[in-house]
């Protein structure tokens, strides 16, 4: 079994896209100078927030070229997402702003914890680097399941896994979900889906096949020497590797119940706040019509 190479290729550009956003943002945190944390790291946010909110538009408007060059006819027709709303806030609603300014209180929190700058000003770097390759793989797998959710001829979407990735991850590959179920995922995961229709039906790597292609090295890195041994003694991956307690549908930054008053034009008195896609699929429940109609309502779909 292989990967579609259309969706091999969405998922290392969005896994770039990713990569490149976090340099951008760590290129202006070392400007940040260990005695004036707080304040150089205020000057230069808006810069910095400017970059993770290109590099969510970047992943979001990717998301109907990777339908239509994967599906062709059957993606005619279908409503187009809308990439400028995925690129208000973060995928859990959340001001991107506001996140990313906890880079200096993470530093300084080091700092006075007795670290050296270095180590302290590492530490913030981390915290960012981690944040922002989250937040822009997030903002492209939304903006993914909500294109597919609005294309009825979608009846489900397969995950897609390619090395490097974790022993979570790996025992999902290839598996397949209905097509507006939670995308179960980690800090800077950057699985992403492929759409399941009447004509694309995926074959692709499941944890076997990515077990074997993988040197004893990797399998020792990955899964633990004892772990390793197991798999390739004949234990199933799935009983070494326990992904649903160590991996959560609920957004990262957020609570289970998803709502933003972000990009809805009006304080928060005056209108009441946007539902995030996740919550629109619990609230729809089977009903696909009612899923596509608050996907428009709250501004995701055009």
């Amino acid at each position: 079994m292989v990967w579609n190479p259309i969706a091999r290729r969405h998922q290392e550009k969005r896994a770039a896209l990713a990569a490149t956003t976090a340099r951008a943002v760590l290129a202006e945190w070392a400007k940040v100078r260990p005695e004036s944390v707080a304040a150089d790291w205020a000057r230069l946010l808006p810069k910095v927030t400017a970059y993770v909110q290109a590099g969510q538009l970047h992943a979001a408007e990717g998301s109907d070229t990777f339908m239509r060059e994967l599906l062709g006819p059957e993606a005619e027709g279908a409503p187009e997402v809308d990439p400028a709303q995925f690129a208000s806030q973060t995928p859990d609603g959340r001001n991107a702003m506001s996140l990313l300014a906890r880079g200096a209180p993470t530093a300084i929190t080091a700092q006075r914890r007795r670290l050296s700058p270095r180590a302290a000003m590492a530490r913030g770097a981390a915290f960012l680097d981690l944040v922002v390759r989250t937040v822009v793989s997030d903002t492209g797998r939304q903006a993914d399941q909500v294109a597919m959710v609005a294309n009825k001829g979608v009846r489900a979407y397969v995950r897609v896994v390619e090395l490097p990735a974790c022993s979570r991850c790996i025992i999902l590959a290839g598996r397949e979900y209905g097509v507006s179920s939670g995308f179960l995922r980690h800090p800077r995961c950057d699985c992403t889906m492929e759409p399941v229709t009447r004509r694309n039906r995926p074959s692709p790597l499941d944890a076997e096949d990515l077990f074997e292609s993988m040197s004893p090295e990797q399998r020792r890195k990955v899964f633990g020497e004892a772990g390793a041994k197991a798999i390739g003694d004949g234990a199933r991956i799935s009983s070494v590797v326990n992904a649903r307690k160590s991996m959560d549908k609920v957004e990262m930054f957020g609570k289970t119940v998803q709502v933003t008053y972000t990009g809805t034009g009006s304080r928060r008195k005056k209108r009441p706040p946007r539902l995030m896609p996740e919550e629109i699929y619990r609230l729809a429940g089977d009903d696909r019509d009612e899923a596509i109609r608050l996907l428009f309502r709250n501004g995701f779909l055009r």
